[in-house]
């Protein structure tokens, strides 16, 4: 019993400082924060959606936006209300419009679907999952 303890003591001392080394840079996860992801995504996406650019997105202009990608739709059950379901889901406020913050709660719910482990960290691995993997989609 004591030889066993002595050994692991001196496999530990010979191995922590190995175990420091590659334990820093598991402390700071590669890839992409909730916040990083709205950050680098957000303008791009309301720009895109907000056509007349009045400043919040209309259903009109967020249906537009689904037909420049009805891959998207036709893989729903419910193809066609797939979409009014997802704009009606975001807007809060329920004044018909997607403003700023109800557009970045969209890319929070995009990034959450496209996070598969759960671990609030968006992998380049999560980025190039294959189809069927992530459930991504606007």
């Amino acid at each position: 019993m004591i030889v066993r303890t002595l050994i692991a003591a001196a496999v530990l001392a010979v191995a922590a400082p190995a175990l420091a080394q590659n334990a820093a840079p598991s402390a700071t996860p590669q890839g992409m924060t909730l916040q990083q992801f709205q950050a680098s995504n957000g303008d791009k996406l309301f720009a895109r959606l907000d056509a007349n650019k009045d400043g919040k997105i209309s259903p009109d202009e967020f249906t537009a936006f689904r037909k420049e990608n009805p891959e998207v739709d036709a893989k729903a059950t419910k193809a066609g209300k797939r979409g009014q379901r997802v704009f009606n889901r975001f807007d809060k406020d329920k004044d018909g419009f997607l403003s700023r913050a109800e557009a970045d709660d969209v890319l929070a719910w995009r990034y959450k679907r496209m996070d598969t482990n759960n671990d609030g960290i968006l992998t380049l691995e999560e980025l190039q999952a294959k189809k069927g993997k992530a459930k991504v989609g606007v």
